[in-house]
């Protein structure tokens, strides 16, 4: 059963993995192998504490272990899962060893053991009887690490299936992506604490975790202790098969009913009838009872304001607190990129607004409406609460211009780029609520955090040049500014969103329908994605690696950093060179991180002009001719 399932996932990968998956794992497995390096070479260094070597490692593992918790929850569904087998007769025991088996056989873990020979290289300090026990102490992280990002991935989706269920798995994604986005702030603490060691406390907990088991044990080795080098070991295994029961039992058919929402859109009182009369209303009051009823959207309302609060509060390991003002500003950005594939998650749906002609602008507009109703005052709730927990008040105007041009502007582009970006995904009763379940929006999102970015330019310029010349009243300015820019975005891209709706309507049903674009007859028109050679995707993503770096960590937060007058300099190189030179650095990491951006647009839109040039075959095509070369009717 073992070598079946290991031979059955590598032939599932061989067979669907594209060239951009490719890419992406290429770039992944070479961080990760940095990280592993890292993990190595750490376990070599000398501290002037004797007991911080063993705390650093500690948390090291810890975060190993947080790693492989919420990674297989953002790839999506693996290779194999205990669904596929539902229907066969196998034993649940029998399953999970085969599919633990086929799990081992990856290059994730491969790297994550490189990692975990830190362990052995610990012992080696020590002695050779160490040595002995880190070798299945690091056999036994390794299992733990796994277990648990399979036991925690399926908890993580069927959690999901409710409301309630909603609002804690979006909580836990945003702590996540923003722990694994800021995780360099963690990384500044943990040297600032080098000079001074860890607090006792916290060395304690960090040990307790199971994770830190093995390292207590060849500690505890070294000294000749052998109750705590048996003991951390047993209750590591003993961890470990508690997990592997755990997974057995999950991998059974079972299902946590949705819930059955209760209610009739009948009850409705006077005030509201002649408040929301016609089509726009009638659409508008849909909206928030999707919104309110969804999952998913219980998903998206919660996703954008967690992980602005959570990224905020990881400054205050410096007692920076000049983020909170921009909080809901943060907020509001979040929650366009989250939301910016509305038609896409509602999945064909779409046929009941095409079947009506002519409603296709009361349905954008309701939409926007929708999405203020639901994000205006709480962005706006948080950018107050934020100002007042900071105190300053210089930092008001900025909060207030980013938050109205973010709040405009993303109920604007959101619209447009679900339209015009759609990413289609499974129909709403179909979906297994996980995610990364509804389509790979991955660089949807990234566009709509770029344009949204984009659109607070012209109100943050104002801010800049107001504060920059001294004018409090043009620093004021760039509130009305960014409510000017927020309307237009609104206005002008809720329109062109209503036009596309209308004129391609069909083809983005067909889209949600089969998942592929309907092409005119006679030419087959792809993704550029789909045909891009791995090489070409390799070079896109790195140049989108590289802006997205240059622009925000190192170019937009030293300029926020500078403008709050704070002293904090962190990691950020431009804080850390003399003060004539900080401003000259932040202009040439803002335009690196703009190059960077620029290529990978560039590259894309190489690959689209060979596309239209018909120089590039589709894979469909390939399809065809190996078919008829090889005269099978069946495709792969």
């Amino acid at each position: 059963m073992v070598g079946v399932l290991i031979r059955m996932k590598l032939a599932v990968l061989r067979h669907s993995t594209t060239d951009a998956q490719r890419a992406l794992n290429g770039l992944g497995y070479s961080a990760g192998i940095c990280l592993a390096v890292v993990t190595l070479v750490l376990a070599f260094l000398d501290f002037s504490h004797p007991r911080l070597l063993m705390d650093l490692l500690a948390v090291t593992f810890a975060l190993w272990a947080l790693g492989w918790m919420a990674g297989p929850i953002f790839a999506g569904e693996p290779p194999l899962n205990g669904e596929h087998f539902h229907r066969q007769p196998v034993a649940r025991r029998t399953l999970a060893m085969g599919l633990l088996a086929a799990a081992l056989v990856a290059g994730t873990t491969a790297i994550t053991l490189l990692a975990f020979c830190a362990l052995i290289v610990f012992a080696a300090r020590l002695s050779w009887v160490a040595v002995v026990v880190a070798v299945p102490g690091a056999v036994l992280l390794l299992l733990l690490v796994v277990l648990l990002s399979r036991v925690v991935t399926l908890l993580f989706r069927l959690l999901a299936k409710s409301r309630l269920g909603g609002v804690v798995t979006a909580t836990v994604t945003a702590a996540m992506v923003s722990l694994s986005s800021f995780s360099w702030i963690l990384v500044i603490g943990v040297s600032l604490l080098l000079e001074y060691g860890f607090p006792p406390a916290f060395s304690t907990v960090v040990r307790s975790l199971p994770s830190s088991w093995s390292l207590i044990a060849v500690e505890a080795a070294g000294r000749g202790d052998w109750l705590w080098t048996v003991g951390p070991l047993l209750a590591l295994a003993v961890v470990v098969a508690a997990l592997f029961l755990a997974w057995s039992a999950l991998l059974g058919p079972k299902r946590i009913a949705r819930p059955v929402v209760r209610g009739s859109s009948a009850r409705r009182g006077p005030l509201i009838r002649a408040l929301f009369r016609g089509d726009l209303g009638a659409i508008y009051l849909k909206e928030l009872r999707t919104w309110w009823r969804d999952p998913i959207r219980t998903q998206n309302i919660v996703m954008g304001p967690a992980f602005s609060i959570i990224t905020a509060l990881f400054p205050l390991i410096f007692g920076f607190t000049a983020a909170f003002p921009f909080v809901g500003a943060a907020a509001a950005l979040m929650a366009a990129a989250t939301c910016a594939n509305s038609y896409g998650q509602d999945g064909t749906a779409l046929w009941l607004t095409l079947t009506v002609p002519g409603k296709e602008k009361a349905d954008v507009r309701a939409r926007q409406l929708a999405w203020l109703t639901v994000f205006g005052p709480l962005t706006l709730a948080l950018t107050l609460a934020g100002c007042l927990l900071h105190g300053d008040a210089a930092l008001v105007p900025w909060a207030l211009a980013a938050t109205l041009a973010a709040l405009g502007g993303g109920s604007g582009l959101l619209a447009w780029v679900s339209v015009v970006a759609l990413v289609p995904g499974p129909d709403p009763h179909k979906s297994k609520n996980s995610p990364m379940d509804h389509g790979d929006v991955t660089g949807q999102s990234f566009l709509m955090v770029f344009l949204v970015a984009l659109a607070l330019c012209p109100a943050l310029g104002a801010a800049w040049a107001g504060h920059a010349l001294d004018l409090p009243a043009l620093l004021w300015a760039s509130v009305p500014v960014g409510l000017l820019t927020g309307v237009l975005c609104h206005v002008l891209f809720g329109s062109a969103a209503a036009r596309a709706l209308r004129d391609k309507g069909p083809e983005l049903l067909h889209l949600m329908r089969s998942g592929k674009p309907d092409a005119p007859a006679g030419k087959t028109e792809e993704s550029p994605f789909a045909t891009m050679p791995g090489r070409r995707q390799t070079l896109m993503w790195s140049a989108m690696a590289v802006g997205v770096l240059g622009l925000f960590p190192q170019g937009l937060a030293p300029l926020g950093i500078k403008l709050s007058g704070s002293q904090s300099k962190v990691w950020f190189l431009a804080l850390h060179v003399p003060e004539p030179w900080q401003w000259p650095v932040i202009a040439v990491m803002v335009a690196i991180g703009l190059a960077g951006f620029w290529a990978a647009y560039q590259v894309y839109q190489a690959e689209k002009r060979r596309l239209q040039a018909g120089s590039v075959p589709s894979p469909s095509q390939n399809t065809a001719g190996a078919s008829g070369r090889t005269g099978s009717p069946e495709h792969p």
